[in-house]
């Protein structure tokens, strides 16, 4: 089979020339993903030389319709030949998929905004709110972490707060005693929370909820903002097969509200991420030389040797700091991400899916990453800059930021 694209506006016409059968649809999918991830949400294909189409090929085009028509793009059959048009027709997909061609994409209504280009990123920029806020608060400290001495006085739960972001080390329990051998890296947006257990199951775990996620989270120490954002900004690097670094699309965001500090939630497709996460749950006593000290910080902590999850979809949740900021900021929960730019980041990396463009409900985009089988994993974000073996920082290609300012200087330091 040939496969051709070629672009006209806002629409990819891919033509296809021969079989759609088991073996050739890996090619199509393989084809139609890389135009997807390219930025490309309106889809026609051209079957005008298809001779044949099996239940494997439709499997796939019924793929990428359901794909774009949840974002609201779309994708068409066109021109389809006798065999490709009998097979949709048996498979009553005819009214769907060979809906009348659109000579272009239907412009969406637009939200005012306003356009910056910083470093080879275009940014618009939508006011949601400009007077929004949000409160930060330090839950508990990493202090007890050097020694693993976590104890239940430690614990707290999300049972009276709502928080629209929080990160730290935490589990799915009802109790101290419950989550004891399964606390690790934490992050939790908008009614939805993912966590990597710190049992050495490697297997990462979420709950979404319309409502209160409540006690059935505990936390032993992190950072917790509640309140609403004040921005949405949707960034694209202008370079093809470019990216874009965290620390720079953090100073980013930073520059459009010319606030010292910023809660930060953003969905994006990541290049790959580098951080660290908990291989085993920080309430064991440790001997001498502390939780951190080699070797035994190796059975303890894992990095990213090189960026993980490449071509995945990130949740992004933290707070960023000027580092001229107030000296509290500094404090603890807070590490270097660029010279000029402290924060606390936790990322849930999740398969690949595109992403709605344009204003973007946060909840709902939120919630709707989250499916059997898509999460693959949650790390805290690092920067990892040493001269010869670092991997960098975490790199992405485009998304959706949305930012609060923090009220105040920064987090206050209490107990939920």
């Amino acid at each position: 089979m040939q496969i051709t694209r070629k672009r006209t506006g806002e629409i990819v016409d891919v033509e296809l020339i021969g079989r759609l059968d088991g073996y050739w649809c890996d090619h199509l999918d393989a084809a139609l993903s890389d135009v997807i991830r390219g930025g490309s949400h309106h889809i026609r294909v051209d079957c005008a030389q298809v001779s044949f189409l099996t239940s494997a090929g439709v499997g796939v085009l019924v793929k990428f319709y359901q794909q774009l028509n949840r974002i609201g793009g779309t994708f068409q059959v066109v021109n389809p030949s006798h065999p490709v048009g009998k097979t949709l027709r048996i498979s009553r997909l005819d009214p769907v998929l060979l809906a009348p061609p659109v000579a272009g994409a239907t412009p969406a209504t637009r939200e005012r905004s306003r356009q910056i280009e910083t470093g080879g990123v275009g940014m618009e920029v939508f006011d949601l709110d400009a007077l929004a806020t949000l409160n930060c608060r330090a839950i508990g400290s990493p202090a007890p972490l050097e020694s693993g001495a976590f104890t239940e006085e430690h614990c707290s739960s999300f049972e009276s707060i709502a928080p629209a972001v929080a990160v730290g080390i935490g589990a799915f329990g009802g109790s101290f005693s419950d989550c004891r051998t399964r606390f690790g890296e934490l992050v939790s947006v908008a009614g939805a929370a993912a966590y990597q257990p710190g049992d050495g199951t490697n297997v990462a775990d979420y709950l979404v909820t319309t409502g209160s996620l409540g006690g059935d989270i505990r936390l032993l120490y992190g950072l917790a903002c509640e309140g609403r954002f004040s921005h949405l900004i949707r960034f694209e690097v202008m370079q093809p097969g470019g990216s874009a670094g965290l620390s720079q699309l953090l100073g980013g965001c930073l520059d459009v509200t010319d606030a010292p500090s910023l809660g930060v939630v953003m969905v994006a497709e990541a290049s790959g991420l580098v951080g660290a996460a908990l291989r085993r749950s920080p309430t064991e006593p440790l001997g001498a030389g502390g939780f951190f000290s080699h070797p035994g910080v190796r059975t303890r902590l894992t990095f990213t040797t090189e960026r993980a999850f490449p071509g995945s979809v990130a949740l992004v949740a933290g707070v960023a700091t000027r580092a001229t900021g107030p000296a509290r900021w500094t404090e603890e929960q807070l590490r270097p991400i660029a010279p000029d730019v402290l924060g606390h980041f936790h990322a849930a990396a999740l398969r690949f899916r595109p992403l709605r463009k344009g204003v973007v409900d946060l909840q709902e985009t939120v919630s709707g990453l989250f499916e059997p089988g898509q999460l693959l994993g949650v790390l805290h974000l690092l920067t990892d800059d040493r001269a010869i073996a670092g991997a960098g920082e975490s790199e992405f290609v485009r998304g959706a930021c949305w930012i609060g300012r923090i009220a105040g200087d920064g987090p206050s330091a209490s107990r939920p």
